[in-house]
């Protein structure tokens, strides 16, 4: 789970304002004391003992562990100068390490870089409940590749991709590879979506018009509208058709939003898929403000419900939360109220994330604290001083990881 504190502009900023308010029960507050982290169970050796000579700089950019496998994972970065000049993008050295999660020694290195090879441009991680990790790379030389990394450290497979793509873990543990696409000279994208199984056997296929704009469960979203022209380019049409896919990548539905509607967000969580395929899309309208939009697995709108412009949004797998000001609020699809309403104290965070974790609950930190939550009821799990932990963080089963300058340390809680 990437929780690095990113700070960017939120909902709020690129979208209206004046929200029409929720009327709601008073809410519960958070008074549980804070949890201080004891010693740590151990911290790891230094995460760049393999630092280039030339690095410009050097990070961590991703934690995520693997109870069943004993493994934490940490994806580290360096800068790495370009020397080509044929391209104005920043080169990485990108590496997948894996340390014990009960002793802190380092496992394996995994480096997405051939002596001599290209460098990469820009990564993607997924991570199974197994161990494997798919990593998608765009390098260098202009070449696209997937890596499949078995959690003794060795590649799986490794698959040569025609274009620039995204990739996503679907419900039935497939994976799927959907490319970006090309405008032609009608606006119209064209893309690939590519669903392959753990063994890297292609499952299926199809090309579709347009591109994928979110994938998880059994639905994959896609923005299928005709883009138009200007001066600054290719832009998105002020009512996007969104077209929705199933497993076996054929169009199980589409809709067609009402004019001057915003489906595309600021790069916050907008879009989620629940457990039963129920479709759930964050739009902001031209003089209406925010608005959430339901459409039940076959594709029949439920509602579009105004939510606050300031508001952070996140799935509960069966429902939906929004956080605002220190307040989070639960919602059921089917019911419009707040089934369960928490003030959470401590002040807020430069960047705020409400996040799922890798056990089913719900993440959210504050300047000095992190709570974690039952997402059926809000109910605290955890909360924990976090002034002295580093980032990225990942949390799972009552235990913490984190980057704290150049080592990843383990915390129990209590």
């Amino acid at each position: 789970m990437d929780l690095n504190r990113k700070k960017h502009s939120r909902w709020a900023t690129l979208l209206l304002a004046g929200m029409v308010s929720l009327s709601l029960s008073a809410p519960a507050s958070a008074a549980e004391k804070v949890q201080p982290l004891s010693n740590p169970s151990w911290t790891s050796p230094s995460l760049f003992t393999d630092k280039m000579d030339n690095a410009l700089a050097v990070r961590a950019t991703e934690v995520h562990a693997v109870p069943a496998k004993k493994l934490a994972y940490v994806h580290t970065q360096q800068d790495i100068p370009n020397t080509t000049g044929k391209t104005e993008n920043s080169w990485y050295l990108d590496t997948l390490q894996a340390y014990s999660t009960v002793t802190g020694k380092s496992q394996w290195s995994y480096v997405l870089h051939e002596s001599d090879g290209p460098y990469t441009l820009a990564t993607q991680m997924a991570y199974t409940s197994y161990g494997t990790v798919y990593v998608y790379a765009d390098y260098s030389d202009g070449t696209h590749k997937l890596h499949s990394i078995h959690p003794s450290g060795k590649a799986n497979w490794v698959k040569d991709l025609p274009d620039a793509s995204s990739i996503s873990l679907l419900k039935d543990g497939s994976l799927l590879v959907a490319s970006k696409g090309k405008v032609n000279n009608q606006g119209i994208i064209r893309s690939t979506l590519s669903r392959y199984d753990n063994n890297g056997k292609l499952l299926n296929q199809q090309a579709i018009q347009g591109s994928v704009l979110k994938a998880d469960g059994n639905r994959i979203i896609v923005a299928a509208s005709k883009l138009t022209k200007n001066q600054n380019g290719w832009q998105a049409v002020p009512n996007p058709r969104i077209d929705v896919y199933g497993l076996a990548l054929k169009r199980l539905y589409h809709y067609q939003f009402p004019s001057n509607v915003n489906v595309y967000g600021d790069g916050s969580d907008s879009m989620f898929v629940l457990k039963n395929g129920t479709v759930l899309i964050r739009t902001n309208i031209d003089q209406v403000g925010n608005k959430l939009f339901a459409f039940d697995p076959k594709g029949k709108l439920l509602w579009g419900r105004q939510i606050s412009g300031g508001s952070i949004t996140q799935s509960t797998g069966t429902g939906y939360v929004t956080y605002e000001n220190g307040n989070v609020k639960l919602f059921t699809v089917a019911s419009g109220k707040s089934a369960a309403s928490m003030n959470l104290e401590g002040d807020a965070a430069d960047y705020t994330w409400v996040k799922p974790t890798s056990d089913g609950n719900l993440i959210i930190n504050m300047d000095d604290r992190t709570y974690i939550l039952y997402p059926s009821n809000l109910a605290v799990i955890h909360v924990f001083d976090t002034t002295k932990l580093g980032s990225p963080i990942d949390y799972i089963a009552h235990t913490i990881y984190s980057v704290n300058e150049d080592t990843l340390t383990k915390y129990l809680l209590k």
